[in-house]
């Protein structure tokens, strides 16, 4: 019987300090805004049409962080179908004061309809953001001391179409 007690106990504890431990915090980290290239088609392939957009310049801009992208940069993305368009993009932030940050993320961006349209013609900056799904998951990795705390920050960004060939993120760490 002390067993079962004492099981009921550790469980609902358990359980308890679950539910606290879920609550999602975040933390404004930099918007990110690129200006793209127009994209090279390499068209259809196995799972989608392959689309890669060379990133002509980009600014990081952040109460931490302040920099530029270097030219190696891009999105890598595929178009899933008429709605889905999965990114997969690599970039080299150029500190402020010199550092080197290598970013990659994937993630979606996804539209219905009349929307989708216009995302596909290259008019998403007519729309409002609340009228796409444009999400991304960034990873860090740099030697840099000042900043190595990037190299374990889990990282969400929100993306827009700010301007015609411009995207805009606003990226938040997960507390």
């Amino acid at each position: 019987m002390k067993k079962v007690i004492f099981l009921i106990i550790f469980c609902s504890t358990c359980f308890g300090m679950q539910l606290q431990a879920q609550e999602l915090k975040s933390a404004f980290l930099f918007d990110l805004e690129i200006s793209l290239d127009p994209p090279q088609a390499v068209g259809p392939v196995l799972k989608g049409t392959r689309l890669i957009f060379p990133f002509k310049e980009g600014m990081v801009k952040g109460d931490k962080i302040n920099g530029t992208l270097l030219n190696c940069s891009g999105e890598w993305g595929l178009a899933l179908d008429s709605t889905t368009f999965k990114m997969d993009s690599r970039a080299t932030i150029k500190t402020a004061d010199g550092a080197l940050i290598y970013i990659s993320y994937a993630g979606y961006n996804y539209a219905s309809g009349k929307n989708a349209a216009l995302l596909q013609a290259g008019r998403g900056y007519e729309l409002s953001p609340a009228d796409y799904y444009f999400r991304s998951t960034p990873v860090f990795e740099t030697s840099a001391p000042q900043y190595a705390w990037l190299n374990h920050t889990v990282a969400v960004a929100v993306g827009r179409f700010s301007a015609p060939g411009k995207i805009t993120y606003r990226v938040y760490a997960i507390q």
